[in-house]
């Protein structure tokens, strides 16, 4: 009976150490687990606004650092885009959105792809982002090993933007008749460029993006009128446009 009983215990006691080990493990994989959950989480977090447009400078750089980034992320929709564009909004936040934590009525930027947009709405605050290296490659690859490359924009009519016509860029000029934006852009890994604002009551929004070289921009710029810079600009090749309906 001594060694039954001698037996029992030591069994017991390795049942018991076998709960124990496997509760710590199962503990250890839980809390390792949560931690990867809440990694997640945290680089998930974006940025959050009052409104469905940026309020102030702080809400607009927030907004054009989103719709940037946006153009050069890996999702399935913009892999197989020779060229990467997207267009951004703000929209509500959802209540029972996962990955945000935000006050009631409060706006969350989106994006998809450009290609996809089939109208712009009048009145709507509306980003373009497109990856300026993806445009250079389709024109001439061999551009790509220049450090620097000067761009003229060209937008008929404007996107209305008061923060950003506030701030009296020398580079950035507004008519009557659309804006135009010279500038030159250092070719580094996420070069882009970024069209923002409330989308006008127009029949339609029309882009077009010049290739020239620094002297030209100093003379687009240094002129009067928008007929002036634009015909300036007729004689430089367009690497990239974008004309689409405005659904009034």
């Amino acid at each position: 009976m001594n060694i039954n009983r001698k037996y029992i215990i030591i069994f017991g006691t390795l049942i018991l150490l076998l709960v124990i080990i496997t509760g710590a493990i199962t503990y250890y994989n839980e809390k390792k687990e949560q931690g990867s959950i809440f990694q997640n989480f945290e680089k998930r977090k974006i940025s959050i606004f009052s409104q469905n447009y940026p309020i102030n400078y702080i809400e607009l750089s927030d907004f054009i650092g989103f719709c940037k980034n946006a153009a050069f992320s890996d999702v399935e929709e913009l892999k197989n885009e020779e060229i990467k564009k997207v267009a951004c909004a703000l929209v509500k936040v959802r209540e029972d959105s996962p990955y945000v934590y935000a006050p009631f009525n409060s706006y969350t930027p989106i994006f998809t792809p450009l290609d996809s947009i089939i109208s712009f709405k009048p009145g709507r605050y509306t980003g373009i982002s497109i990856d300026l290296k993806d445009i250079v490659r389709e024109y001439n690859p061999a551009l790509l090993e220049e450090e620097k490359l000067y761009f003229c924009t060209i937008s008929e009519p404007s996107l209305i933007n008061p923060l950003v016509s506030q701030l009296e860029s020398k580079y950035d000029l507004f008519f009557d008749e659309g804006d135009i934006s010279c500038s030159g852009i250092e070719m580094d890994e996420t070069p882009s460029i970024i069209f923002l604002g409330f989308v006008p009551d127009a029949e339609s929004l029309n882009i077009k993006q010049y290739l020239v070289d620094e002297q030209t921009v100093s003379k687009v710029l240094s002129k009067q009128s928008f007929s002036e810079m634009k015909g300036i600009l007729n004689d430089y090749p367009i690497i990239w446009q974008m004309e689409k309906p405005i659904n009034l």
